[in-house]
């Protein structure tokens, strides 16, 4: 009896890779094996091999999911909101998964960078790529900001892009205890504070460029 060709798949392959970046998230890449994804997909191996080669590769194809989402939910925001009210729902939206049960896993990206670098080139250029995209982000934020006279222009984006991402990084770490809400959303709003533009600082600036 001859198979039918062109079958469908009995399973959805973005389904499994959710499946696995749990496993991977929750466990570490080393730790995590091909038992594991089975068990926790419901997938014989023969499935799972025709969709990726072996373990290394889902765990590269889950990084990358992970990391596109992220980059592609923040430019949709940034595309939708003035400069300030897009810094403002950045750091609100770290406070609030940081703060929830989900803030314990802390961040995946963090996760592969403290598990598998330095010796991972491959990984590292992952991640290099995703730190990279988030605080290029921040400074399209900050620049626009600055243009429309929302934020302070006497210190560098770049720099003050930095300094943000190095805040909201530790506190994807800073998840792991559950810190209170409310405390966070303190910290970001002395954020806003220090790269909002100060009327009396800017007449000093524009003084000192007129002189």
């Amino acid at each position: 009896m001859k198979s039918s060709v062109g079958r469908p798949r009995e399973f959805d392959p973005e389904d499994f890779l959710n499946t696995a970046l749990e496993c991977f998230w929750q466990k570490g890449y080393r730790a995590t094996s091909m038992a594991d994804l089975m068990k926790a997909s419901g997938l014989a191996s023969a499935s799972i091999y025709k969709l990726y080669p072996d373990k290394r590769a889902i765990y590269l194809a889950a990084l990358q999911q992970y990391m596109d989402e992220g980059v592609s939910r923040g430019a949709k925001r940034d595309a939708e909101l003035s400069p300030e009210a897009a810094l403002r729902e950045t750091l609100e939206f770290v406070a609030l998964l940081s703060s929830s049960p989900d803030g314990e896993k802390g961040c995946f990206t963090i996760a592969a960078a403290s598990e598998l670098l330095p010796d991972d080139e491959e990984v590292r250029r992952k991640v290099k790529y995703k730190f990279n995209s988030i605080i290029n982000q921040l400074e399209s934020i900050l620049c626009k900001g600055q243009t429309r006279q929302v934020f302070r222009r006497d210190e560098c984006a770049r720099v003050m892009a930095l300094s943000i991402f190095m805040m909201l990084e530790g506190m994807r770490v800073y998840g792991k205890i559950q810190p209170d809400i409310e405390e966070l959303k303190r910290c970001n709003e002395f954020i806003v504070r220090s790269v909002l533009l100060n009327r009396d600082d800017e007449k000093v600036v524009s003084r000192k460029a007129s002189t």
